[in-house]
């Protein structure tokens, strides 16, 4: 069963360059009655990046990624979502990032 929640992300920008840091920080609201996110995953499919995002203490979430230096300079899909403590998967949402050089 898929549970609801509202996703706040936050990349402090939406475009980087080759070499530098990207950093994600999501926040899940509105989570639908009952259920407690237990894990939250990270998915660029373009590039094939699949990692579990760092669980903090406030019960956002964390995640930290080099650009690789061979990135392709584009716009990129990265697909954020959670699962539950029951292992219910939520919806799916897509932030974009760009690559600039």
């Amino acid at each position: 069963m898929q549970m609801s929640y509202v996703v706040k992300a936050d990349l402090g920008s939406n475009t980087g360059k080759r070499g530098e840091r990207a950093s994600l920080k999501v926040q899940f609201d509105k989570v639908q009655e009952g259920r407690t996110i237990d894990k939250s995953f990270v998915r660029i499919s373009d590039y094939g990046i699949f990692d579990v995002m760092k669980k903090q203490e406030d019960g956002t979430f964390l995640w930290s990624y080099p650009i690789p230096w061979e990135a392709p300079i584009r716009t990129y899909n990265i697909d954020v979502y959670a699962i539950d403590t029951e292992g219910n998967k939520g919806p799916i949402e897509t932030i974009k990032f760009q690559v600039t050089a």
